[in-house]
């Protein structure tokens, strides 16, 4: 069994076909309470955001999967990722909205601890009562591309270690989102004879692990990086680190992440300096909540401002999509590639010691080669 790496270049991809194609630009959050959600609702906030989301400025072309989901605590203290008791709404894109709007076909996807994405009732605990930079990235991201759809898919796991993320006998919440929203949502895309682009992932963890020493972290965050890297198809895609505030960095909230030690920290600016690529965003000045360690809303959004900015600004470097997967029976008659995304036909051809696998979705085509071990 051979994986394809695409930063290791075994393989050799090639695209025909691309003028029937459309590339559509994909966006990923991951992460925990404060790449959820877990901003309680501001009334100016919620004024301006609603005034743009409701008006003719909002062309209607932003979407987000979506999946009723809830966390469940694990007897180790683990918090992980499920199908949500109540199924308000079928998996599938929805239009992206400032809040959880589910019945109505609008969502921001949130997901509070002991609240599911399901929850509504207008209170703060609730999810629809949450709000995530989502709202702000989209109405920056749809104003600056005022035509381009723009395509959502999140995953939000409140108090969620990084060991559930990435860790090789306890990574549920990377096993849900991707089986259950990221290959669903991209394989509707590709369904369709789009072709995903993605424009970048935020990442924004840690204040599980806050007790954990730097070099913990650093392996399994390098990890993710791989993961990131290798098995979504996107291998050159910017990846987007929150940092945890310093303590005594932040003017507004001078005790924020006191409760914390460096190592998270550390081990963050060691892999931002590592992998190409991955930048840490500083957030010091986005205002935190009286807990000192979740945003609030307008912190929140400028977050989402932070990360449009870059957005925005890194449009060169947003990653098609290649397809991700591993070689089967090289040493054999009939080497298989198994793609981890997507359904395309498949065919085969030998040439000169080197196999060739040609994948055709319904208005492109990709070849990926890679040679025979036999």
């Amino acid at each position: 069994m051979k994986k394809i790496f695409a930063l290791m270049v075994a393989a050799v991809a090639s695209v025909m076909g691309l003028a029937a194609q459309e590339i559509v630009p994909v966006w990923i959050t991951i992460g925990q309470s404060n790449a959820d959600g877990s901003a309680y609702a501001d009334a100016a906030e919620d004024a301006r955001l609603d005034a743009w989301y409701s008006s003719p400025s909002n062309p209607q072309l932003m979407k987000i999967w979506y999946r009723s989901s809830e966390i469940q605590n694990q007897p180790d203290g683990s918090r992980w990722v499920f199908d949500g008791q109540v199924e308000d709404a079928q998996p599938g894109w929805m239009d992206l909205w400032y809040k959880n709007d589910n019945a109505n076909g609008r969502t921001a996807m949130n997901m509070i601890h002991s609240y599911g994405t399901y929850s509504t009732g207008g209170t703060r605990d609730k999810a629809d009562g949450r709000r995530g930079m989502e709202g702000q990235f989209g109405m920056r991201f749809q104003e600056a591309f005022p035509t381009t759809p723009l395509y959502i898919i999140k995953l939000g796991a409140s108090g969620s270690a990084i060991n559930t993320w990435a860790d090789a006998t306890n990574d549920h919440n990377w096993r849900y989102f991707y089986d259950n929203v990221y290959r669903p949502a991209i394989d509707s895309l590709l369904a369709e004879g789009k072709r995903p682009q993605l424009v970048g992932i935020w990442w924004m963890q840690g204040c599980g692990d806050g007790g954990r020493e730097e070099q913990y972290y650093e392996r399994r965050l390098n990890t993710l990086m791989e993961r990131l890297r290798c098995d979504l198809g996107f291998p050159n895609a910017p990846v987007y680190i929150g940092d945890i505030v310093r303590p005594g960095e932040s003017e507004a909230c001078p005790k924020a992440s006191t409760q914390f030690g460096m190592g998270v920290r550390k081990a963050k600016e060691t892999i931002a300096s590592q992998w190409p690529g991955v930048e840490i965003i500083h957030t010091q000045d986005c205002t935190l909540q009286d807990d000192n360690l979740h945003f609030d809303h307008p912190g929140i959004n400028k977050i989402g401002d932070k990360l449009a900015d870059r957005a925005i600004a890194s449009q060169t470097r947003w990653a098609l999509f290649s397809t991700p997967g591993e070689w089967n029976g090289l040493n054999g008659n009939n080497p298989t590639f198994k793609p981890y995304v997507g359904n395309p036909e498949i065919t085969y051809s030998i040439a000169d010691g080197v196999v060739t696998a040609t994948l055709k979705y319904p208005t492109w085509t990709e070849t990926i080669s890679t040679p025979l071990t036999r």
